[in-house]
């Protein structure tokens, strides 16, 4: 029998007349997930769940691999499309028990159509007796070392072996377009991951200072991007000069509030980007009390006078729990390389912990803002990152997302161009 890739969800299970428009999506970014492979995917909705008959010569981990990291996959699993036939069924699940983690299984049928004359505890036995009587393998209902699955969902019926564990939620552009200030940390990509995986297409945007020396971090920004394109099949990376700006409020502003005036000059860069890409809201990384900046009273300062809201997933959540998260989704080991530590050179020694808005639109009230914000916006470079691992090449931020031309508003970006620092305290 061909292949047959299998996939779940959960929550879009539960929507109503707007199902179909969850499912279109996820069948989209499922397929930008398999998009390079030698052979075309035609990803399916099927009675609840997606399928898509695979080629040969692609190994099962890649494919589960790949599919597990789309937002909206509850999990996924290889299996193969056969009718409703107990000898069939026992067959196949022989053979993919063959494949399965070593130990003890389980079989476990579910009737989908009730027009089909098979009961599942008859079909569970049967099957299961079969498979003992192949391999000498010891049945275990409760812990088993590997499950083999059979849905029972009308003429077709699918045989499935052990599944991986996606991460649920809704697929993204599902629910709207967000703009997620990106820096070096931890926190900042595990916040823009949980947003994808509420439905929103998230879109980074990063802010360097490339007067100092070293390009490192704006390296592990483009490999973060990498692994978040994994989730939503793209990710578009805003990088955005920040240089100007923080030569301005460095000269104007006294350091205890240095720190959030940086951060509002990022918030207001933010929402003229995000007005370009179509986005309605923006994301940080801001987890209350974690650093000064993240105080109550600065936070409320940071949002004040925002034109979009400020969406901030990790808010309540301990740091441990950020870590162990951003190590699920493969951004810690990235988030954590060492490189010179600039915030120093940015922010005084003893950030204002309880800044008053009005202190700091005194503070502000010098600088030229749409002057520097303009300049800023034009010389944002446009860098797609793709699920099949595209070098994410810059473009202008006012170019089509399919140009992969080099370019940015101030003309070619040069190599030399990229050497970068983060500055982006989120």
């Amino acid at each position: 029998m061909p292949r047959t890739l299998v996939v779940h969800y959960a929550e879009i299970g539960t929507k109503g007349a707007n199902r179909g428009h969850f499912e279109r999506r996820l069948c989209a970014h499922v397929g930008l997930a398999l998009e390079d492979l030698d052979v075309h995917v035609d990803v399916k909705r099927v009675q609840g769940r997606l399928t898509a008959d695979l080629p040969d010569g692609v190994s099962d981990e890649d494919l589960l691999a790949r599919v597990a990291c789309v937002a909206g996959v509850r999990e996924v699993a290889i299996g193969v499309a056969v009718p409703p036939d107990v000898e069939v069924f026992s067959r196949e699940a022989i053979a993919l028990l063959a494949k399965a983690p070593e130990g003890s299984f389980k079989i476990d049928a579910r009737r989908g159509d009730k027009a089909i004359p098979l009961r599942t505890v008859e079909v569970n036995r049967a099957v299961g007796a079969a498979c003992f009587a192949a391999t000498g393998r010891p049945v275990d209902v409760h812990t088993p070392a590997a499950v083999i699955r059979i849905e029972i969902a009308g003429p077709v019926c699918y045989v499935i072996g052990p599944a991986r564990q996606g991460p649920g939620g809704l697929p993204p552009g599902s629910t709207g377009t967000l703009l997620a200030l990106l820096s070096g940390g931890i926190d900042s990509p595990v916040a823009a991951w949980k947003m994808m995986r509420r439905g929103a297409r998230v879109i980074g945007v990063h802010f360097w200072n490339r007067s100092l020396a070293g390009n490192d971090v704006l390296e592990k920004i483009e490999d973060l991007a990498r692994v978040l394109a994994r989730a939503q099949g793209e990710m578009v990376l805003l990088v955005t000069p920040f240089e100007a700006i923080q030569r301005v409020i460095i000269a104007t502003t006294a350091e205890s509030l240095r720190m959030i005036v940086y951060r509002r000059a990022m918030r207001r860069i933010a929402e003229r980007l995000a007005v370009v890409e179509g986005a309605v809201g923006l994301v940080t990384g801001d987890s209350l009390g974690q650093v000064a900046s993240q105080t109550a009273q600065n936070l409320h300062v940071f949002h004040a006078g925002s034109s979009l809201p400020i969406h901030a997933p990790l808010i309540g959540d301990d740091k441990s729990d950020i870590t162990n998260l951003a190590r699920h989704i493969g951004t810690l080991e990235i988030s954590s390389r060492p490189h010179e530590d600039c915030c120093s050179f940015l922010v005084g020694a003893h950030p204002r912990t309880e800044a008053r808005l009005r202190d700091v639109a005194v503070a502000e009230a010098p600088i030229p803002w749409d002057d520097v914000i303009a300049e800023a916006v034009a010389r944002t470079t446009r860098h797609v990152f793709h699920a099949r691992g595209d070098a994410g090449r810059p473009v202008a931020a006012s170019t089509a997302e399919t140009s992969c031309r080099v370019e940015s508003a101030a003309g070619p970006v040069s190599d030399a161009d990229s050497s970068a620092r983060d500055v982006n305290l989120s």
